[in-house]
């Protein structure tokens, strides 16, 4: 099947024009020539000339114009007899060695059929001085038959029953073609023989088409060729929603579609009857050349569809990216989606329903946490949103700043031992009083502690502030201490970027960490007094 489809060798001198042209020289040396006999007299030095052999015009010649000086091994230049871009290469150096590859997709066919055959291509050379001619080799890896309603892939399959491989025809829908290995990705290729597909069924598809063709190429021509009223897309100015049926957008080293093609009727050539949209909605979705069309459908036939398609549009403008809000407010509030988007567009500022929307959920989630009776439309719809968010707000951090506390108080109450004042050093390292003023002092020092704040306070870690004596309440380094005590991390304004500790702080970090050393041994002791008392506990309450 392989030879039958395409023969390849009509189109190999459209191939080889993609490879690489070189000149192989001898300076000082004259072609050879035959004799009367047929013999061949060749090494005939000539300080003057340099014996050619050019790739592209496939002569051997003589350059008696040139110095020889002008032709360098790996050199670009261009050949003296056909004026092609050449690399000069010497004629006797490693030859065997030259070597290179290409993909290609040869074209074939006219009128209903036409065929695709993918090769690899490669181009070498021979050691033999007298072979200077490239060898064009080549292989198939996918081939392609195009018919109007139809478009079939083939692929290289082994063949038990025969003990060879054979091509077989592809049962899913023909995908653009891989060149590269069994772990690797390459969609990229020349085209040869082009021309012809003026001649068939699809020269339409890209009719008026500027720039370079599309991409993934095959893959369009194949869902063409299943669905020819995807040219009614193209020309009707949905060329976006176009490409999101094809598959033009690269994912994981292959071309996928978007999920479209359900949503389009391609047993219909009117474009409104193909997309189920009437005349206004049309005109919508080709502002935007399509690119709306699956989140407007998503939205008319899953969220809302208004009594007329002029209201779908309008809610679907202005609430396309907050669906998931909608819901969400829909729960907490009682309200109806539209009764919320109506709200949302009274009510909204600047930023706009999105952000508005944003805003909404927060305030209902903080009214349902403080207990509110969200049966209330004074609740539910305020007058004024974003006040009513700020009061809310800030009764909700009052609250919750209040438990931290209290969690802050509970935990601490267990390492009040890691507290110590160094005289000597005029330091002191203390227990923060509260998780805001562990905020106040990454904002002050300009760290990033502030964050620690619910972790000190649920005791998964320990922030420790480390003042002068002569400063107790002005910020100078935080600590923190990990529950195995072991000093994580000692800062100072922006974590020491632009300055050094001082001597005093290093030493100080040295003594704390003798003094940790002192305090695990003395909270293991305890520890373990405590088991003990546990045990004779239970040992008098098992004899009573």
């Amino acid at each position: 099947m392989d030879n039958s489809f395409i023969n390849i060798e009509e189109y190999c001198e459209e191939i080889e024009s993609y490879f690489p042209k070189f000149v192989f020289y001898r300076r000082g040396y004259r072609a050879p020539v035959s004799g009367s006999c047929g013999e061949i007299f060749d090494n005939e030095r000539d300080s003057k000339v340099t014996d050619c052999y050019c790739t592209a015009c496939h002569l051997r010649y003589e350059d008696t114009v040139r110095s020889p000086k002008c032709y360098k091994h790996k050199t670009d230049g261009y050949c003296a007899n056909c004026g092609a871009q050449v690399e000069y290469r010497q004629m006797n150096y490693g030859r065997g060695t030259y070597y290179a590859k290409g993909n290609f997709a040869v074209f074939s066919g006219a009128g209903d059929v036409m065929r695709i055959a993918c090769i690899k291509a490669e181009q070498t050379f021979s050691e033999d001085p007298f072979e200077l001619e490239p060898k064009l080799t080549w292989y198939t890896i996918r081939m392609y038959e195009l018919s109007p309603g139809s478009a079939t892939q083939y692929w290289v399959s082994w063949d038990n029953s025969q003990h060879k491989y054979t091509w077989k025809a592809k049962k899913t829908k023909p995908t653009e073609p891989n060149f590269g290995a069994i772990y690797s990705s390459d969609y990229s290729y020349h085209l040869i023989n082009h021309d012809c597909i003026q001649r068939s069924f699809l020269r339409y598809l890209f009719k008026g088409w500027e720039g370079e063709l599309p991409s993934p190429y095959i893959q369009w021509l194949c869902r063409y060729a299943e669905h020819p009223q995807l040219e009614y897309l193209m020309h009707g100015g949905l060329q976006l929603l176009a490409r999101d049926y094809v598959g033009a957008v690269p994912a994981y080293g292959y071309y996928r579609s978007h999920g479209t093609a359900f949503r389009i009727n391609w047993r219909s050539n009117d474009l409104k009857k193909m997309l189920r949209l009437d005349k206004i909605e049309l005109e919508y979705i080709k502002e935007e050349s399509g690119r709306l069309y699956s989140s407007y459908i998503q939205f008319r036939r899953d969220f809302w569809r208004g009594r007329s398609s002029a209201e779908t549009i309008k809610y679907f403008k202005g609430f396309k990216g907050s669906q998931s809000y909608i819901t969400e407010a829909e729960k907490l509030s009682g309200l109806s989606r539209k009764q919320i988007m109506d709200y949302a567009l009274r009510k909204q500022n600047a930023q706009g329903t999105y952000f508005f929307m944003v805003q909404y959920k927060d305030y209902l989630n903080e009214c349902s946490d403080l207990g509110y009776d969200m049966t209330r439309t004074a609740i539910t719809m305020p007058k004024d949103m974003f006040a009513a968010h700020q009061r809310t707000m800030h009764l909700c951090n009052e609250i919750r700043t209040a438990e931290a506390t209290k969690k802050l108080s509970k935990a601490d109450a267990k390492r009040r031992d890691l507290e110590v004042v160094d005289m000597e050093l005029g330091l002191l390292l203390r227990l923060p009083r509260t998780c805001a003023e562990i905020i106040d002092e990454g904002a002050k020092l300009d760290h990033c502690v502030g964050g620690y704040a619910d972790r000190h306070a649920d005791g998964k870690t320990t922030i420790m502030f480390l003042r002068t004596l002569g400063h107790p309440e002005t910020p100078y380094y935080t600590m923190e201490v990990t529950n195995n005590l072991h000093i994580q991390q000692c800062y100072g304004y922006r974590n020491n970027c632009d300055v050094k500790k001082p001597p005093e702080i290093i030493e100080f970090e040295r003594r704390y960490k003798e003094y940790l050393a002192s305090v695990k041994i003395q909270r293991k002791k305890a520890e373990e007094k405590a088991k003990r008392k546990k045990q004779r506990q239970k040992k008098v309450k098992a004899a009573a």
